[in-house]
């Protein structure tokens, strides 16, 4: 199974309509979209292209990426079938979090963005 992990920062919070939103990445390739998506892109403070990807027909994000520097998605959890395997192995944006989340000792977590997301995901135990 994926490692899931949860991002603090406020965009996720605003798209998640939470707390955080819990994530896994894999491969663009290896996803197999059986209905309709609508994408919306923008660019990131990097300055990078980044596109959400969503369920045309409910507006739930699904997934997003950044196609210029990386072929993995952002797979959003919420929108499995069943998430009940996942729990954040791991946390981003610490910095924006709420004062009332407690992330547990030993888990990684980066206070913004990780600047090497390779080595966060082998730390995850993703490649």
């Amino acid at each position: 199974m994926r490692a899931a992990y949860a991002c603090h920062c406020g965009e996720c919070k605003k798209q998640s309509a939470s707390a955080f939103s819990m994530s896994i990445a894999i491969p663009f390739g290896q996803l197999n979209v059986t209905g309709s998506v609508k994408t919306y892109e923008t660019r990131a403070f990097s300055g990078k292209r980044k596109q959400a990807c969503f369920c045309e027909i409910c507006g739930s994000r699904l997934w997003h990426r950044t196609p210029d520097t990386d072929d993995q998605i952002t797979l959003k959890v919420g929108t499995l079938d069943d998430a009940s395997g996942f729990s954040p192995r791991g946390h981003l944006w610490v910095s924006k979090k709420q004062p009332w989340i407690v992330i547990p000792e030993g888990v990684p977590a980066f206070e913004t963005q990780p600047e090497d997301v390779q080595a966060w995901r082998e730390s995850l135990g993703q490649e």
